[in-house]
């Protein structure tokens, strides 16, 4: 077979690419450690979320911004020698956390979500003579 790409990783945005070039005909190498899906983000335990549209802000009150200064919670740590590089990206992330601007934004992400669930509901059944169950619910 013919290698025209060549995709390092195969967790779901892996196998995903490669998937949708071998549908447009291309030759691909699809690359990982280990076998696919053992070295993914085990976060969201594969869960895709239609009811998760709504992205995460950056904080605007006071008592939050303290909470997260003081370095020491489980949602949110940093290294202080990263920060000066890091200001440029927070000022920007705190900017469109606005409500006016955040709000937008998640109206904006809806459909992409929408479209995730319809392209997994793809993978999934071309992938299901490979899977013993695939759960559709929690």
């Amino acid at each position: 077979m013919k290698t025209d790409v060549i995709v390092l990783g195969a967790g779901i945005v892996g196998v995903s690419a490669a998937l949708h070039l071998v549908k447009r005909g291309l030759g691909v190498t699809l690359i990982d450690r280990r076998r696919p899906g053992e070295e993914t983000s085990y976060g969201n335990a594969g869960l895709i979320q239609r009811e998760g549209v709504y992205p995460y802000g950056f904080p605007h009150d006071f008592g939050a911004l303290f909470r997260y200064a003081l370095n020491n919670t489980i949602d949110a740590h940093y290294h202080p020698t990263a920060l000066p590089g890091l200001v440029p990206f927070l000022l920007k992330y705190w900017w469109h956390s606005g409500v006016t601007r955040h709000d937008q934004i998640a109206r904006l992400y809806a459909p992409l979500i929408e479209k995730s669930i319809e392209e997994h509901a793809g993978l999934i059944e071309e992938a299901a003579p490979a899977i013993s169950s695939p759960r559709t619910a929690g």
